[in-house]
């Protein structure tokens, strides 16, 4: 590195404020605008050709052009040359003009070359070091470059600089103790960038020190709200645990997260031995005999930790679907070139890795012994590369992993107080008695019976909640009874013919189970209510706390013995059948309800009913084909924008099958094709929204077969096709004003891509007339985004504000698809305008949607964005660095732009801080 000099610096060329030139130790002013235009490019690019047109653009206005251009070029290069010899010189070259000097004569590499000295110094030599780089500046960096009010992109780079220079500079006098300097700094950069975290985060910690707490706290509400209103985030992970050193409580909690509904009795110590252990290690098992707790206990650790989790039941999963359960439950798509589920062996657990790979997770596998080879053969995978990711699995047995941390679970504690019923396991007891009788024990008698039972059987959580059920219930429970060696089985056969009966047809739902679903389908004809509070009574239930009502779901243990014992009944093959066709009928309803506009409430209805969706296609493929097909040409109807990463494989293997039942499908096939364009296969997408539009014979089958035409070419590049088949879907007979918004959104999109702006903002007002006739907020986000596109060009400021407002339209309806091109666009939009931090924040969200929806151009356009916020970041050659190195350790184009995207959005990270999800 060229030594950074201690005294004055005295460049020949200033840039960093008006440009100015010095000239035998004296400033020579440059009055002709043109003339300080060509330098300030000149040096922007000091050392590197620039072209003439390049510099005739700076100098001089389009309509202001002198009658010979390149002659007024030539005489001010000639000019400049003239002032800057002889310590620099100008050359033409065959590429353009060259301005040929030493870095250290100009201020602006001065500035940078002092900034990177000073992080190598120690606190007090790098304090007086950037104090003295900061004093270079005497204004706005390169202000003759500045066209349209945009800065130019080296501006917009050395004005990050001196922002993250300010920041250093700040750390630096807080740590030898200038802490009003520091404030007073800080807060002045705050002013200037509002949507700084890191200078927020070193604010706040410089008035906490000053006893100006309450002012630290509306440092960080000033922020939050500001990011909020602009982009729809919030703070970063780095800056609410800042808000929780310096105040020391919690910062507000956005809304939806999750909170206990139960009282977690019998497992106190346990629960705080998990969370010390989720703190400290990378793979934690929690072992125990099936209904010991494990499941709770994790969950209930869970709500200790900022930490992102993911949790993953595999009590349903076979060897095959490991890799794509768990990236199903991570919102990852299936990745290109595999076969069902998304992939299977080494490529499913690569592209797994590749994604966990760089990212601060949890990652809970429940119910690891029942695919404990390939667990353990992915665990082993996972922690060779993903340093950051810390798993934690549920099972009978460890894994036996080096490194593995096991908490073992065996019966609570009923010794070690006089009375058992206030040991752990009794406590646990008269909480879950209580809630089937409020005045339990009624009496003296009852109490002695419960400390008879507790003393005869294991305490395994499961077996003492079922006990008290049936001692606070029932009654005539004596500890002989109690003593079965399976308390599980016990209970079971405890229960009347009826009640096992409509045990063994519960087995055939998924998921959660309401009444109207029971009653549907387990309990025609019956009162599933109150059957459904009697199972619950008798533990054999555990209810579910939701918004849309009182939900249960069924134990793994319980499940397990009910299956076993009741699965090949006919009453428990008629309840599939009927379960199959209720999930059709409320998949028919909810599409439905998406056709009349109501399109959200729809697609709630559908995440509710994935689980048992998977379960009703798992069986429905082999034995009814055509219910099946039916069902997925209705999902795709739903799933529009929208793409499901658990339903996708069904989607698109099902318009796969060589079966012509499944194959040959019209709405299937459209929904086959949406889903190969969600996954990255936008040529099998083409392929297969062909065969849709081949075999529909209904006006609404062939509108969805030609949409989806659409946006294959779309996809694509095949602008011509695409804008062919827009107008042949508005040119359809009754098509819905769903489709006309679409068919007018794209023509909007392919106009701005033509050049036609006026073309595309008109059709975008179309589409969203159309979209608002329809009441689909999906649509209106559409719409918004194509408005925000076609207004990119002219006026980027007022693109910014609808592309914004088409992200919070997007989320709202829960568009990903939407809602991540929207943000890609705003990006690179708001790095148009110098809105440096924003667009950083925003890509880091937005790189990750991408990478986990497996859309190669899109992740790629994003990474190009991304490396340019870098650049303007003040590390050019840290992005250029990192691009290089990338491409030399990855085995592909495909995997270098995945490792790009990663490593580019810690970058951004490192410098603006996290974004949070």
């Amino acid at each position: 590195m060229t030594p950074v000099s201690k005294g004055p610096v005295h460049p020949l060329v200033r840039v960093l404020g008006p440009l100015s030139l010095t000239r035998r130790g004296a400033d020579q002013p440059v009055t002709d605008r043109a003339l300080r235009a060509i330098c300030s490019m000149l040096v922007a690019h000091a050392n590197r050709a620039v072209p003439a047109e390049s510099l005739l653009d700076a100098a001089w206005e389009p309509h202001d052009r002198p009658r010979s251009p390149l002659d007024a070029l030539d005489t001010r290069v000639t000019r400049l040359r003239t002032l800057l010899a002889p310590e620099a010189d100008i050359s033409w070259s065959t590429t353009g003009c060259v301005l040929v000097i030493d870095a250290a004569r100009v201020d602006a590499a001065c500035f940078e070359r002092m900034v990177e000295a000073a992080r190598w110094c120690p606190a007090r030599e790098a304090i007086a070091t950037l104090r003295r780089a900061l004093a270079l500046w005497r204004g706005e960096a390169l202000p003759d470059l500045r066209r349209d009010g945009r800065e130019h992109p080296e501006a917009l780079r050395l004005r990050q600089l001196r922002a993250r220079a300010v920041e250093d500079l700040a750390a630096r006098e807080l740590e030898v103790g200038a802490v009003e300097d520091a404030a007073g700094r800080l807060l002045a950069l705050l002013s200037a960038e509002p949507l700084r975290e890191r200078a927020c985060g070193y604010a706040m910690w410089a008035l906490h020190r000053l006893d100006m707490t309450s002012d630290a706290v509306t440092c960080y509400d000033q922020l939050a709200e500001r990011l909020a209103d602009d982009l729809g985030e919030g703070p970063s992970t780095e800056l609410r645990e800042t808000y929780r050193a310096v105040t020391g409580t919690e910062p507000a909690q956005p809304p939806g997260e999750r909170g206990a509904d139960d009282l977690f009795v019998g497992r106190g110590h346990e629960l705080a031995r998990l969370s010390t252990m989720l703190d400290r290690d990378r793979l934690v098992t929690v072992t125990g005999p099936p209904g010991s707790g494990k499941s709770r206990l994790v969950a209930e650790a869970l709500a200790t930790t900022d930490v992102p989790a993911t949790w993953v039941r595999l009590s349903t999963c076979d060897t095959a679907r490991l890799c794509p359960e768990v990236a199903a439950a991570l919102g990852v798509h299936p990745w290109p070139g595999t076969g069902e589920g998304g992939g299977d062996g080494d490529d499913g657990a690569a592209a797994l890795t590749e994604y966990l790979c760089g990212r601060r997770l949890l990652l809970v596998l429940d119910g690891g012994e029942h695919l404990l080879p390939d667990v353990r053969a992915l665990v082993r995978r996972l922690r060779g590369r993903c340093r950051d990711v810390t798993i934690v699995v549920t099972g009978r047995v460890r894994l036996g992993l080096a490194g593995e941390r096991v908490l073992p679970l065996g019966p609570l504690a009923r010794d070690g107080t006089r009375d058992p019923l206030v040991s752990r396991a009794g406590r646990l007891f008269v909480d879950r008695a209580r809630r089937v009788s409020a005045a339990f024990p009624r009496d003296e008698d009852e109490a002695d019976t419960a400390r008879a039972v507790l003393g005869a059987v294991p305490c395994l959580p499961l077996s003492v909640e079922l006990l008290a059920a049936r001692v606070a219930g029932a009654g005539g429970v004596t500890p002989s009874r109690a003593c079965a060696s399976d308390v599980v089985e016990w209970a079971y056969d405890e229960l009347p013919e009826a009640g096992r009966d409509l045990l063994g047809r519960l087995t055939v739902f998924g998921g959660e189970i309401d009444v109207s679903s029971a009653a549907a389908v387990a309990d025609p004809g019956g009162d599933a209510g109150d059957a459904l509070a009697d199972l619950h009574r008798a533990g054999l239930l555990t209810a579910v706390t939701a918004e849309c009502g009182a939900r249960y779901r069924l134990p793994d243990a319980v499940h397990r013995l009910a299956h076993r014992r009741r699965g090949r009944t006919e009453s428990t093959h008629k309840a599939r059948q009927r379960h199959a066709l209720w999930i059709v009928e409320q998949v028919t309803e909810a599409a439905s309800l998406a056709a009349r506009g109501d399109g959200l409430a729809g697609f709630a209805r559908l995440c509710r009913m994935e689980d048992d969706l998977c379960a009703v296609l798992r069986w429905a493929v082999p034995e009814e084909p055509a219910l099946a097909a039916e069902l997925t040409g209705q999902l795709g109807m739903l799933t529009t924008y929208r793409p499901r990463a658990r339903l996708l494989p069904w989607q698109l293997d099902i318009a796969r099958e060589a079966d012509p039942r499944l194959s040959r499908h019209a709405l299937a096939a459209a929904s086959g094709a949406d889903a190969a364009v969600y996954c990255g296969l936008p040529e099998e997408g083409l392929r297969l929204a062909a065969r849709a539009a081949e075999l529909a014979t209904t006006p609404p089958h062939r509108a969805a077969a030609v949409r989806t035409l659409v946006g294959a070419y779309y996809d694509l590049g095949d602008d011509d096709r695409a804008t062919a088949a827009c107008h042949e879907l508005l040119g359809l007979a009754d098509v819905p004003d769903l489709g006309v918004a679409d068919a007018h959104a794209f023509l909007s999109l392919l106009a701005t891509r033509g050049g036609r702006a006026g073309d595309a903002l008109a059709s975008a007002e179309l589409a969203a007339r159309h979209a608002r006739a329809a009441s689909s907020a999906c649509r209106l986000a559409l719409a918004s985004y194509a408005e925000g596109m076609a207004r990119v060009p002219g006026e980027p400021a007022d693109a910014a504000s609808t592309l914004v407002r088409a992200r919070r339209e997007a989320r709202a309806a829960r568009a990903v698809w939407i809602a991540a091109s929207a943000g890609t666009a705003l990006a690179e939009v708001l790095l148009t305008l110098g809105r440096v931090p924003e667009a950083a924040k925003l890509l880091q969200l937005t790189l990750d949607d991408w990478h986990r929806m497996h859309a190669p151009r899109q992740l790629r356009a994003c990474v190009d964005i991304a490396l340019r916020c870098l650049a303007s970041a003040g590390d050019r050659a840290g992005a250029d660095e990192l691009v290089r190195t990338q491409r030399e350790r990855s085995p592909s184009e495909a995997v270098a732009v995945t490792r790009t995207a990663r490593a580019v959005a810690a970058a951004l990270a490192t410098h603006y801080g996290a974004a949070r999800e």
